[in-house]
């Protein structure tokens, strides 16, 4: 395989407390990302929206890129960055914790870096359903978090992870890559591992997990067979996983792990998923009306008989549509979106924004908040 190889970084002191200024800036900001891509100066994300970062005019060129990026990582890692074009890995300030992501853009290098809270959240100040609480409360199965990056899947895995720890005295493992919010002990034992330092990969992780004797295994995210093979296995096995997945949306993902086997393992992963999936929980971050912040919708699809009936004997485009059944415990996302509106928390053009299906807010509103 042919690879492109950088530049070697600079030998001059680099500017540390320039990288570190920026993140700090960031947070000033209320950012939530920190972009930096030779020929343009800093950007920051903040509220949903990306602009060049306020009273930051240099323009940075790849040399000064290198220069201030390389230090960040060990030579080991910058080597490795060379060879595969990426590397994600945390960094911390003084005053918070960073997920660190390196690419290469036009032969340059370019970074983002997302900001990470020092405290990890409570589960109250996510704006979840009072359902997704009682997530912990399960014994095993398997429990994928939905959305695209930035929909705050990982602040409410890492709330799941608090709560459960404080009420159950359990061994709660985690695999992530990188390791964001860092877990004290409580009534559980946390062991947090992280992708390239502690283990090559999440499938490898989960197999080790499975020989540590654990109650929960939290898995940073499922994007390839092999690992989704392991967090089912694991899970039909006693063990509870909560893990993230990228699909439509909560209804959707059996369709999304299934459609990623290979043939001649879908009939038994079928099998395997209809046992042990116990929810999914798509979320998407809304700007709240006026301003000043986002607000989570979400989908919560809780597994009952018809559901698990449907992933059997694949049967699954009539899913989305047990989430309307009254009393079943599921939460449709317009159901979501109606009451955010009707709270007052956002308009109306961000609710149809955000809606799964062209439509589906304005049905629902019909139908009344639920």
């Amino acid at each position: 395989m042919t690879t492109t190889t950088l530049a070697p970084a600079p030998t001059a002191p680099p500017a540390g407390s320039y990288i570190d200024a920026l993140l700090n800036r960031t947070l000033t900001l209320k950012g939530s990302d920190l972009h930096l891509v030779a020929g343009t100066t800093a950007w920051v994300s903040a509220h949903g929206e990306t602009q060049p970062m306020p009273g930051v005019a240099q323009t940075l060129d790849g040399e000064t890129l290198q220069r201030i990026l390389s230090p960040m990582v060990s030579d080991e890692d910058w080597a490795r960055f060379e060879r595969e074009k990426r590397l994600d890995f945390s960094y911390s300030t003084d005053r918070s914790h960073f997920r660190a992501h390196f690419a290469v853009s036009d032969g340059q290098p370019m970074a983002v870096f997302r900001t990470i809270p020092n405290e990890v959240p409570d589960f109250d100040d996510l704006g979840l359903p009072e359902i997704v609480r009682k997530l912990i409360d399960y014994e095993s199965g398997i429990i994928p978090f939905i959305g695209v990056t930035g929909s705050g899947k990982s602040s409410s895995l890492a709330a799941l992870i608090k709560l459960a720890k404080d009420k159950y005295a359990k061994k709660i493992i985690t695999i992530e890559n990188p390791i964001e919010f860092r877990h004290t002990h409580g009534k559980s034992m946390v062991v947090q591992r992280e992708i390239g330092r502690d283990v090559d990969t999440f499938a490898h992780g989960i197999e080790d997990a499975m020989r540590e004797a654990p109650d929960i295994i939290v898995i940073g995210e499922m994007r390839d067979p092999e690992t989704m093979q392991a967090a089912i296995n694991a899970a039909t096995t006693g063990h509870l996983v909560f893990t993230t997945l990228h699909a439509e949306s909560a209804a959707d993902a059996p369709t999304r792990i299934l459609g990623s086997m290979p043939a001649d393992r879908v009939a038994d992963v079928r099998a395997q998923l209809s046992r042990s999936l116990r929810a999914a929980v798509y979320q998407k971050l809304l700007p709240v009306k006026g301003g000043g912040g986002r607000a989570l919708a979400a989908e919560v699809m809780m597994m009952n008989p018809a559901i698990a009936n449907m992933i059997r004997e694949n049967n699954l485009e009539g899913i989305a549509s047990q989430l309307m059944v009254k009393d079943s415990g599921s939460i449709p996302f317009a159901v979501s979106l109606v009451n955010l509106v009707a709270d007052g928390t956002v308009n109306e053009f961000a609710a149809e924004r955000a809606e799964l299906t062209p439509g589906d807010y304005r049905r629902q509103k019909s139908a009344g908040r639920r």
